[in-house]
């Protein structure tokens, strides 16, 4: 039997991604963080995220990354605008 392609992987692994597509697109940081810590010890997690990066994907968590206009970006930000004053804590 030959190696297995990334398809036979998907089809005989519990992919977090195949279960609840829908965190991978989230909009709040939360999820966001959460479905990359999902992709942690994926079978196929390096070669989704090299194949997202090569597809310039517009968005979304893939192999474990945040993608946004086919780059890495290290953390998605909450929506409005940044603060202007640090706050204290």
């Amino acid at each position: 039997m030959g190696a297995k392609t990334i398809m036979d992987l998907i089809d005989e692994a519990e992919i977090p991604c195949r279960t609840d597509p829908d965190l991978w697109f989230a909009e709040s940081p939360e999820d966001v963080e959460f479905a990359k810590a999902l992709c942690t010890g994926c079978p196929i997690q390096k070669a989704c995220l090299e194949r997202a990066l090569e597809r310039e994907e517009p968005w979304g968590v893939w192999g474990g990354e945040l993608i946004l206009r086919g780059t890495i970006v290290p953390r998605k930000r909450p929506r409005g605008r940044p603060r202007k004053h640090p706050v204290a804590a």
